[in-house]
């Protein structure tokens, strides 16, 4: 029996039809799609407030690990958890041994009502920075040999840059790598964070390479942050729940607060 393909029909035009258009840009070596009739431009989701990452090779690197998690959470208040250090010394024990400021509750110098009387000393829990003798977000706080030789030496100390583009992504710059998070509501109260590691491709060729001691370290705090936030995300449900309170060291998740009203008008 004779078939006709659809292409065939006479009365069937794949112009009437056809698929959905979706903004693309590329940034960096990084994809960024937008699903809206009226996409934004892509550099007004970067968060200008953050560090910049202008001296990290992030389009040269490639990618030596990926890691999934899905968290029963809302996807704001992942953010909302990634925009305070209140929780720090409770949640993350190790990061904090790392970062002394964290400590003290807050992210940078500047969250210290009194930071001006302290910007001179050179103590890590006041001026930020990795602890004396560690160079890098790794489990023994060692550096890999093949480090980023674009980086100025107080982006080498400093220890940890940030770079965000609300709502999907933020990506850390280290010294010796960079790690990209994507962040995805599958639900109410369910996000999938995806989170890549991105080295030198000589790094990844050392046959000393120890993916594991920069890897495990970040799987750990992410997996404290993601069991915090589900905690959170359940204190939501209660039918005594109003609203919350913001402290003063919480001027990040105010801007935070912030951007979703503006999204919303």
């Amino acid at each position: 029996m004779a078939t006709t393909s659809l292409s065939e029909a006479p009365d069937f035009n794949k112009a009437d039809y056809p698929l959905y258009p979706v903004a693309v840009q590329e940034w960096r070596g990084c994809i960024f799609v937008c699903l809206s009739d009226n996409p934004p431009d892509l550099v007004d989701s970067f968060d200008r407030g953050s560090d910049r990452i202008d001296n990290w090779p992030l389009e040269t690197l490639q990618v030596g690990h990926t890691w999934r998690k899905t968290m029963q959470c809302n996807w704001k208040v992942f953010w909302e958890n990634f925009n305070e250090c209140l929780h720090c010394p409770n949640i993350h024990p190790e990061l904090c041994d790392l970062v002394p400021i964290y400590k003290r509750r807050i992210s940078g110098p500047r969250d210290d009502p009194d930071w001006s009387a302290h910007k001179a000393d050179p103590d890590a829990r006041y001026r930020g920075g990795l602890r004396p003798g560690a160079e890098s977000w790794s489990c023994d706080g060692t550096a890999l040999p093949d480090g980023f030789d674009t980086l100025t030496e107080a982006e080498k100390e400093r220890g940890q840059v940030y770079f965000i583009s609300l709502p999907s992504v933020f990506i850390a710059g280290h010294r010796d790598y960079m790690r990209t998070v994507r962040v995805l509501p599958l639900g109410p109260e369910e996000t999938e964070i995806e989170v890549e590691w991105l080295f030198l491709p000589e790094t990844l060729m050392r046959p000393d390479f120890r993916l594991e001691n920069i890897t495990d370290f970040a799987i750990m705090v992410m997996d404290q942050d993601a069991k915090a936030s589900e905690l959170n995300q359940k204190g939501l449900r209660s039918l005594r729940y109003e609203h919350g309170v913001l402290m003063p060291e919480e001027q990040y998740v105010k801007s935070f607060h912030d951007w979703i009203k503006n999204a919303l008008d």
